[in-house]
């Protein structure tokens, strides 16, 4: 009886340090996500070697705005993203909307929601070979 609750103890122990390391890593990922993205905003050469080509791109039609088109961006006709200034002129005040970055295992949501108007922005990332590359972008933005 004692070896088996000392085995049910080690095993409850054993999870549960497994469990905190898996949260202190996905919180580490994230601040390695920051860093990465920073760069991504700015660096243009940076960004084109992270981006896994051919890029989906699902957007709103302009006239019908419950319309989802898509898009693909390939190498040859990329041009930088400028994920700064990716909303309309009108709404680009950052006090129209908030940025949420959230992580479901290896893939990187980086989303843009308005306060009061219509900014809808995601930036797919996936976490490969210890690095992030873009890998889709949804832009329902109306």
């Amino acid at each position: 009886m004692k070896n088996y609750l000392l085995f049910k103890v080690i095993i409850f122990i054993g999870g549960s340090l497994a469990f905190i390391s898996s949260c202190n890593n996905s919180k580490s990922d994230l601040a390695d996500f920051n860093v990465f993205i920073e760069k991504f905003k700015k660096d243009s050469t940076f960004q084109s070697q992270h981006i896994s080509f051919p890029v989906m791109e699902n957007y709103s039609d302009e006239d019908f705005p419950l319309d989802i088109l898509q898009r693909t961006i390939y190498k040859d006709n990329y041009t930088f993203i400028d994920i700064e200034n990716d909303v309309p002129k009108e709404l680009r005040n950052k006090d129209l909307y908030d940025v949420h970055i959230n992580q479901i295992q290896d893939t990187v949501y980086y989303q843009k929601f308005g306060k009061n108007n219509s900014i809808n922005i995601t930036y797919k990332f996936q976490r490969i070979q210890n690095t992030y590359r873009l890998i889709e972008i949804e832009d329902l933005t109306n």
